[in-house]
Formats: structure tokens, C-alpha cells, sequence
């Protein structure tokens, strides 16, 4: 099993695109997830970027995939961090422009040569919106993914949205929605344990519904702990209350090709890096284990 981490596991800033790449190396980490942002610094012919999340969609994909040969890295997904208010779903016309920029996200994933793309959706304003009040959004979400999936299909290209707090895809229900509104097999979730953990989600129980339809697993720990700073709140792997043994087992038992990525973001940039080693420890062994 090669468990991988997201750009931002490190924070936003403190790093260079080629020093964050080779601390991911040196914690341990196999793989990684790409976030790139939009508008940012590209990645220059040598692999380097001042930046930890440089434009890898608007960068040269060899001075990219350079980047992670020099830090023997492998790129199991591409998150691209579009302008603000690039996906609305909300309306037909807005999901129009975003079936558009999903499609260009495909592109840049494919010229990169990676089959997974993950992508973010939007919020809703509030947590645990019952499903029925969010269809035609989620039916949108559907269509814009499912016509980004086949157009690239012949390229194997996975597609899948981040589950997430506050989000038009949050709960259960709604993944059940997405999933059986979708059209196409490539197109599914990116199950983002940590928040369904703020929104006490059973997570597990897609795994055994639908498990060829996660095609990347987000490793992250929520607390629930009536006195934590703020609803989600993300710490190391194995301090919080998410049920990682559950998933464990039901991804055993459901073995398929998945990207599977390590992520805690409230953490202080400094001990971000000790972090993250015992967090993939925690994790090794818990899949060892189970």
C-alpha cells in the first residue's frame, strides 16, 4: 500500500514547490496529491517554484513531472484551485461555465499524466441541509462531472469531488444522490474522511455500496470535542474521533486502484513535518493491523 499527502499538508507558505516535494520524500510519503492554484507562480523548466502550490495547470507538464522525479515522488491526483466562484451549480447556466472549467482541469490532468482529478465543491452556507433541498444542485454536480469523466474516458481518467463540511455534497444522502445521478463509472468521490466525521457520517458504509466509485481516499482527523476552536478542526492522525478502523477494514475489503492521501491542516506550521511522520506511521500500522 503507498499512502501519499496533499501540497497544502505543510501549509501554505514556509516552502518552496521543490522543498515540499522532498520533505514529503524524507517523512516517508510515496505519492502525492497536486494542488495547484490558479493565477499562482508556474513551476520553471528546472522543476522549481518559489511556491508550494504553484500553477501546475498553466506549467510546462515536464517541468512539472521533473519536480517529482527529482524528489521521487509519484502524482497520484491533481486538485486545481480555480479562480473564486469558478463552480456554480446553482443555476443551469452556471454549471454550464463549470462543466467548461472541469473540462480544462481534465486536460491539464491528462497532459500531466495523471488519472485522477479532484476537485472542490461549493458551499451551501450550512451543515446537514437535508438532501432534498440541495437536487438540482447535486443533479448539476452529476451531469458537469459525468460529461468531464466520458469526455475523457479513453484516457482513464477518474474524476471525483471532495466531500466537505458545509458543502452541496456533505452527508450520506447526498453522495448517494451524486453517485446515482451520475452517468458515468469515472466519475465519483474523493471521501474526505475527516469532515465526514465533523458531520457524523457513517463514510464507511459507501465503501460497501459503492467501491469502485471512490477513487480517492482522503486520510484526515476531526475532533469532536464540544470545546474545539471551531466546527472542523483537523489534527494528527489517531487524536481525533474519526473511525478509521471502519474504513480500514471495508477498504480491505473492497480492494481496488485508489489514491489514498494523508492531510491535517490545524496544525502549527512548525510541527507540521513530525506530524505528518507519525501520522503516516499511525496509519501503516493501522492498515497492518486491521
Amino acid at each position: 500500500m503507498k499512502f501519499g499527502v496533499v501540497t497544502m499538508a505543510l501549509g501554505h507558505e514556509g516552502y518552496s514547490f521543490e522543498a515540499g516535494l522532498a520533505k514529503f520524500r524524507e517523512i516517508g510519503f510515496e505519492t502525492v496529491l497536486l494542488i495547484g492554484r490558479c493565477g499562482a507562480q508556474q513551476v520553471a523548466a528546472d522543476g522549481t517554484s518559489p511556491v508550494i502550490m504553484p500553477d501546475i495547470l498553466a506549467s510546462d507538464p515536464e517541468h512539472v513531472q521533473r519536480a517529482l522525479r527529482n524528489a521521487g515522488l509519484e502524482l497520484g491526483s491533481v486538485y486545481f484551485a480555480g479562480k473564486a466562484g469558478w463552480m456554480d451549480i446553482e443555476s443551469d447556466e452556471g454549471a454550464k461555465a463549470t462543466g467548461a472549467a472541469l473540462k480544462e482541469f481534465g486536460e491539464g490532468a491528462v497532459r500531466l499524466g495523471c488519472k485522477v482529478l479532484s476537485h472542490s465543491v461549493p458551499t451551501c452556507g450550512r451543515s446537514k441541509v437535508p438532501t432534498e433541498e440541495k437536487v438540482g444542485p447535486i443533479k448539476r454536480l452529476a451531469a458537469c462531472m459525468s460529461e468531464t469523466a466520458e469526455a475523457f474516458a479513453e484516457h482513464g481518467l477518474k474524476v471525483c469531488v471532495d466531500v466537505h463540511h458545509k458543502a452541496w455534497v456533505e452527508g450520506l444522502d447526498d453522495c448517494r444522490l451524486l453517485l446515482n445521478s451520475m452517468s458515468s463509472p469515472n466519475a465519483g468521490l474523493l471521501m474526505n474522511i475527516g469532515h465526514l466525521t465533523t458531520t457524523e457520517a457513517y463514510g464507511w458504509l459507501l465503501i460497501d455500496e459503492h467501491p469502485d466509485r471512490i477513487p480517492c481516499v482522503g486520510w484526515k482527523d476531526h475532533s469532536l470535542a464540544p470545546d474545539r476552536p471551531k466546527p472542523m478542526w483537523s489534527i494528527e492522525l489517531g487524536t481525533g474521533h474519526s473511525p478509521f478502523e471502519l474504513y480500514v477494514r471495508r477498504f480491505k475489503a473492497h480492494p481496488a486502484e485508489r489514491v489514498h492521501v494523508v492531510n491535517c491542516e490545524n496544525v502549527p506550521d512548525e510541527e507540521r513535518p513530525v506530524v505528518l511522520k507519525r501520522s503516516l506511521t499511525y496509519l501503516k500500522q493501522l492498515w497492518e493491523g486491521e
